[in-house]
């Protein structure tokens, strides 16, 4: 099982989390570094994978939007499961 430590403790803006995602999951050179291109790319993801976030803990923009980015690798971890399932198997996130 791959192993994704993300950390966003020093990430101010959307666009730096985007850049942090891109970096640790290798996205394609065309991610839109939206909440919408995550799921897309993480959805992709073939190879169980777990992910750990290290993030502030405070009411910044930045801690904000990552609550939604968490969100995200849980929706796609929900439904990577289904897929995996339908095809036999297990795919995609785990621990988001």
């Amino acid at each position: 099982m791959k192993k994704v430590v993300l950390h966003f403790s020093e990430a101010k803006t959307e666009q730096e989390i985007h850049g942090i995602l891109r970096t640790a999951f290798a996205f394609p050179e065309y991610y839109g570094a939206n909440l919408d291109a995550l799921y897309d790319c993480l959805t992709d993801i073939r190879e169980d994978t777990a992910v750990g976030f290290c993030q502030p803990k405070d009411e910044s923009d930045a801690a904000v939007y990552l609550r939604k980015v968490q969100r995200v690798f849980r929706d796609a971890e929900e439904g990577a499961v289904d897929v995996g399932q339908e095809e036999g198997g297990h795919a995609g996130v785990e621990g988001a």
